[in-house]
């Protein structure tokens, strides 16, 4: 989210003001953001959920 947030030029201020999502929540690992959340950050960020994921590296499973 960080990431994102960051290549469109905005301070977590400013999306908090236009979203009223409180975002250093997620960015500072304190909360995980629901699946709404994410919704609405991707809504905003005009993205797809398939986009906001695509590149995340899961944790492997060891066997």
């Amino acid at each position: 989210m960080k990431e994102i947030r960051e290549q469109h030029n905005h301070t977590q201020e400013y999306l908090i003001e236009n979203t009223r999502l409180h975002i250093s929540h997620y960015e500072n690992q304190q909360k995980f953001p629901s699946l709404e959340t994410l919704s609405l950050f991707c809504k905003y960020y005009n993205i797809s959920l398939h986009d906001f994921f695509t590149g995340t590296d899961y944790p492997k499973e060891e066997d």
